[in-house]
This record gives structure tokens, C-alpha cells and sequence, in this order.
């Protein structure tokens, strides 16, 4: 509280000021009489303390000081803060549903008022909000590392945490973990308490989820058609692979031998995959605003630099090249395997969206997903040519978990 109570003040002092500009503080004290507080010798120092004072001054003076200055919507937040300290003096302890609401009503209203605290407050309330996901559901989830096993994850992680800083290591390497490593190495699966596949199926509603709010947030001038061009081009396997890249993921994938041999590490497919989980087990460990402040740099860069269209190019034929399933009908083959696997009731759907190009030389970007999950992805000139892409990368990833 002693941020807000910082930028809070400073702020009052300068509305009062333009009218009572000799004599504002006394005037705050006269408003406030009917509090015990305020009738206290000492008041020019509790003042700028004491929230709870500063606020109800704001209600007090409403009519003659702040009814031009602030909104209906910011008075009320000024309503439900008294109200939250008023059930916090009240109350043996505090829940955590108080608490976000209190940090997100504090920042907001920091915000409005142009108060150079609201910046550091965003960190803190980062730091905040972390601790108190994981009181709340981090304990439950993670009973048993050991810290011995923490450390040397710790050790060997090292790069990535400086960048992704996980407070519990564990949780990332199982998200670095392929299932190609675990079907090799069947005695290690005991060790692994969240599967990749499960953290990238989080990770992907997440990528999902905050690419479109960011896009919504930051991109305001922009038509429907371009924000979802954007929003496709944030969702880009290989832009994924570029992510994970950037933060050297690669080198810490464990794989299996096949797999290695391979050079999948290298491989934009199985990146893009990892970094998705790496996102997902960054939720469970620090939950959703941690995530949000990790990835808007990201989509930034990503935005304001986007990958060159030859180069990108290339990478997809030589993708294609090395990933191609010989079948001439790629999307019946695909809905084949879903139905092969015990899942006759699903049918494959392609989400289809101009990604690109021009008007007369439309660039297309197909996902497939079944039961929502996403299967694979795929550029073309045609909508037709753009989901027999997408089925040809489904299926391309079925091959390379050696599940077809």
C-alpha cells in the first residue's frame, strides 16, 4: 500500500491545491473530521500514509475538487477500494480473490491518474500475483521435488530460467521433455509429474488467449481482417520455432535416440511444440500474469520484425521436403488416422483465414483441429491448398511421434 499511498498523495496535494492553494491540508483535515484519524495533532504526517484517509477525502471533496478530474468509472473505484479496506480491517485474514481485485483496482487507478508509481506497482503486483497462484494451487500441484533434484535442474536450465524465471524448475524440464525420450527411457517416466503433450494442449489455449488480447489491446486502429492477419502470423509453427530459438531451447530438449539422430532439436515442427509447453507449465507455475508480461515483448519483436517472406519460404520447402507423406489425399488420410485411433465420432475441422499476399494473390493459413486440439498447420495460395497443407504438417507430426 505505501506505493499507493505515495502516488495517491502527491496527486491529491496537486488537485487540492488549484483550490485551496494556501491552505489545502487543513481543509482535507476539516473534511475528514468525522474520522478519529483526522482529529489527531499529528495528521500532516498520517496523511500521506494513510490510504484509507486519502480515499474517503476524494469522496468528501468530490463537488468542489475532483467531479472534473475523474470519471464515474474511477469514483468507483475509489468505492470498492474503501470497501476492500474496509472488510480487510475487519477480517482475521485476506483472501486471495480480494487481493487481485485490490492490485488490479490500485494499478488501474495509478494509471489514471498519470502517477509514476503505477509502473513499479505493475512489477510488484507480477511478483504478487505469482506468490499467490501458488499458494493457492502451486503446493497442491508440486509435492514432491526433492532439493537435491531442484538444484541440478536448476544448474542445468540455467539459461532459460534467466529468461523464464520458473520457481519451480522441475515443471520446465518436464515441458523440455519429448515423449520420444520417455518412451526410451520408460523408468524416467516416473519422474515426470506433467506430460509435454498435456502442457502444450494449456499452452496453446494460452498462445491462443493472449496473442488475441494483445492484438485487441495494442492494435485498435486496425480493421477485423488485419488483426486476425496478425493474430495468425503470432500462431505460426515456424514463428513458435523462432520463440523457442530465441530463448535456446533446443539445446535442452531431452529426446530419444531416433529422434536426435534426427536432429529434431533443429526441427521447426517439435519447437514449436516444446515452446507451447514450456508456456504451459509457466501458467501452472506462476499463473496467467506472469505469462502475459513473458510473451508481449515477444509479440512485439515478432510484430515489428517479421520473418522475410524468401527466407520463409525456403524453410517451408525444405519442411515439406523433409516431412512430406507420400499419399495423394492427404486430409482423407488424416481423417483415417483419427478414426483408426478410436475416434469415429470426430471429424477433422480446418479453421481457414487469408494470412497474406494481396488481393489478387491471397496468401491462406489453415489450422485443423480435432476435439479442439490442434493438430497441424499449413500456408497455400487457395483455401483448398491451404488445408491440404495443414493435414500434410498433421500428419508430418504424427510421423515424426512415430504414431503413423
Amino acid at each position: 500500500m505505501n506505493l499507493f499511498a505515495q502516488g495517491l498523495y502527491r496527486y491529491i496535494e496537486q488537485e487540492m491545491k488549484e483550490i485551496y492553494p494556501d491552505n489545502w491540508l487543513q481543509k482535507a483535515k476539516s473534511s475528514l473530521q468525522d474520522q478519529q484519524a483526522a482529529r489527531k495533532r499529528n495528521f500532516p504526517k498520517i496523511f500521506p500514509q494513510d490510504v484509507s484517509l486519502q480515499l474517503k477525502l476524494i469522496i468528501k471533496q468530490w463537488d468542489q475538487v475532483f467531479q472534473n478530474k475523474l470519471s464515474k468509472a474511477q469514483i468507483a473505484i475509489v468505492e470498492e477500494l474503501i470497501e476492500i479496506r474496509n472488510n480487510c480491517t475487519h477480517q482475521s485474514s485476506f483472501s486471495t480473490d480480494d487481493t487481485y481485485e485490490a492490485l488490479y483496482l490500485i494499478g488501474k487507478f495509478l494509471k489514471a491518474i498519470n502517477a509514476q508509481e503505477a509502473e513499479e506497482l505493475a512489477k510488484k503486483k507480477q511478483v504478487v500475483s505469482r506468490l499467490l497462484y501458488q499458494e493457492q494451487f502451486g503446493y497442491e500441484v508440486r509435492q514432491n521435488i526433492f532439493p537435491e533434484k531442484e538444484k541440478s535442474i536448476r544448474e542445468r536450465l540455467a539459461t532459460i530460467l534467466e529468461k523464464i524465471p520458473f520457481r519451480d524448475a522441475s515443471l520446465l524440464q518436464d515441458a523440455l521433455t519429448h515423449s520420444t525420450y520417455l518412451q526410451e527411457n520408460l523408468n524416467k517416466a516416473k519422474e515426470v509429474n506433467e506430460y509435454s503433450d498435456r502442457l502444450e494442449f494449456i499452452g496453446h489455449k494460452l498462445l491462443y488467449f493472449l496473442s488475441t488480447e494483445y492484438l485487441y489491446h495494442h492494435y485498435q486502429n486496425k480493421s477485423k481482417s488485419q488483426v486476425e492477419s496478425l493474430h495468425l502470423i503470432l500462431r505460426k509453427d515456424r514463428h513458435l520455432a523462432r520463440y523457442a530459438r530465441d530463448l535456446n531451447i533446443g539445446k535442452y530438449i531431452l529426446l530419444g535416440k531416433v529422434e536426435e539422430a534426427k536432429q529434431g532439436y533443429e526441427n521447426n515442427l517439435l519447437l514449436s511444440q516444446i515452446f507451447t509447453s514450456v508456456i504451459g507449465a509457466y501458467y501452472i507455475d506462476s499463473g496467467v500474469e506472469a505469462v502475459r508480461n513473458f510473451l508481449a515483448p515477444i509479440f512485439i519483436n515478432y510484430l515489428e520484425n517479421p520473418i522475410d517472406v524468401e527466407v520463409e519460404n525456403q524453410e517451408i520447402k525444405i519442411e515439406n521436403y523433409n516431412f512430406k507423406i507420400e499419399n495423394s489425399n492427404p486430409k482423407n488420410y488424416f481423417q483415417e488416422w483419427v478414426q483408426k485411433k478410436g475416434k469415429p465420432a470426430y471429424i477433422p475441422k480446418y479453421q481457414t483465414q487469408q494470412s497474406g499476399g494481396s488481393d489478387d494473390k491471397p496468401i491462406f493459413l489453415s489450422e485443423v483441429f480435432v476435439a479442439d486440439i490442434k493438430y497441424g498447420q499449413g500456408e497455400g495460395g487457395s483455401k483448398k491448398d491451404a488445408k491440404k497443407r495443414a493435414a500434410e504438417n498433421a500428419l508430418a507430426k504424427l510421423k515424426q511421434e512415430g504414431l503413423i
